[in-house]
């Protein structure tokens, strides 16, 4: 399904110009479980987008620790304006707002040594997984070539398209493990999930120690690390919750209905693979 065709160079042996890429979701951050702390406007947002910057700042820290020159940061959360710009590290970019074209992704590009994913969740047919779901609630499942994924895979996917290797994911014990299998990258779990909305958690200050200490091995391990790559053609299949938001599905060139509310792309082009999953994804809200 998966094959690693391109090789990437460590990051502490990269010349001068050492680009690392970081996209940061909220739903897999250390105590972060219930809606009210996930929406925009809930009682605990406010304490939960601090923690995801605490987070975001620690990533930041270990990839020029492990080397970086340069570090792009993605809010890929909700509105994607979680992120205040006059509070992360100042060494950074950040990338904020939204609609944008490649969404979790965007910003990334061929220039890139690695991608790191911060605060990731599984997708929603995953047990134990907390928050789990895959771009909003009314994709049920999205498969790439057979296999399920979630947010974590879809962005590989496109890391792998630009010859960008994954080098490190946290988030809840779910997520990591399936996007470890996906993408070979290093992982840390902050927190195991017990249900949809409880998790048993790792102390906020312990989870950014090891995010930073994480990321920074990540970059100066001796080692290959290998882009994501798909074999072509490759195959999009998902599941939508609602026939109605299949019917909208299907209405995009190129796409299939398989059934009910089971739709299908075939494409060569990762990238463009990626945006259909975005189109689709966009035309399932109510």
């Amino acid at each position: 399904m998966v094959l690693a065709l391109a090789m990437a160079t460590p990051v502490s042996a990269q010349g001068a110009r050492s680009k690392v890429y970081i996209s940061v979701d909220l739903e897999g951050i250390a105590g972060v479980v219930a809606n009210s702390q996930t929406s925009a406007g809930g009682l605990n947002y406010d304490w939960a987008r601090r923690l995801m910057l605490a987070e975001t700042n620690a990533a930041i820290e270990g990839a020029f620790a492990g080397g970086a020159t340069e570090v792009l940061v993605n809010d890929s959360h909700g509105s994607q304006t979680n992120l205040r710009a006059d509070e992360i590290d100042r060494r950074a970019m950040l990338i904020t707002g939204q609609p944008k074209p490649l969404g979790m992704a965007q910003g990334l590009d061929s220039s890139f040594t690695a991608a790191v994913y911060i605060g990731y969740h599984a997708p929603g047919s995953t047990a134990d997984a907390v928050h789990g779901h895959t771009f909003n609630n009314a994709l049920n499942t999205v498969k790439l070539n057979g296999t399920e994924v979630g947010e974590y895979g879809l962005n590989a996917m496109v890391a792998g398209y630009f010859g960008v290797p994954v080098v490190f994911v946290s988030g809840d014990k779910a997520a990591v493990d399936m996007a470890q299998a996906f993408t070979g990258a290093d992982g840390l779990s902050v927190k195991e999930g017990i249900g949809y909305y409880a998790a048993k958690t790792m102390h906020p200050l312990e989870a950014r120690e090891k995010i930073s200490a994480g990321v920074r091995a990540a970059l100066v391990k001796r080692i290959a690390r290998r882009p994501v790559t798909l074999t072509t053609p490759i195959t999009l299949e998902i599941e939508l919750a609602a026939l109605y938001h299949a019917d909208m599905a299907a209405l995009v060139p190129g796409v299939e209905r398989v059934s009910g509310r089971v739709v299908r792309y075939t494409g060569t082009n990762a990238l463009t693979v990626y945006k259909v999953s975005r189109l689709i994804m966009n035309l399932a809200r109510d």
